[in-house]
């Protein structure tokens, strides 16, 4: 089954500019595979993959049409304020293949 992937863009109030990213939001079940087809399939220079964790943080996870990467900052930024708009906004710890990053969501950051 494929997830939901949800197309933002950071960097811009227009949806037709920024820089866009995929983003699926629960990424449980999918292996490798799967992931780097989603990301072909999208078609943007990267797609996230966020893995919530018991602990409320999160691993996250970037592909790109052809490989996996180790970090997008703009693909972090599509994928917290998607994630924001689901869970509200806050304080959030991702586990990143580059390590681990803080990123704060203030309620304006994540439009209705």
């Amino acid at each position: 089954m494929t997830p939901a992937v949800l197309r933002y863009s950071a960097f811009t109030t227009d949806p037709s500019g920024g820089n866009p990213a995929g983003v699926v939001l629960d990424a449980h079940g999918l292996s490798d595979d799967a992931m780097q087809r989603i990301a072909a399939d999208v078609g943007y220079s990267e797609t996230a993959f966020l893995l919530p964790r018991a602990d409320g943080e999160l691993d996250v996870r970037y592909f790109s049409p052809l490989a996996e990467v180790s970090f997008c900052g703009h693909a972090t930024i599509a994928a917290m304020v998607a994630h924001a708009r689901r869970q509200g906004p806050g304080d959030f710890v991702l586990h990143t293949q580059a390590g681990r990053v803080r990123v704060t969501v203030d309620a304006g950051s994540s439009p209705p």
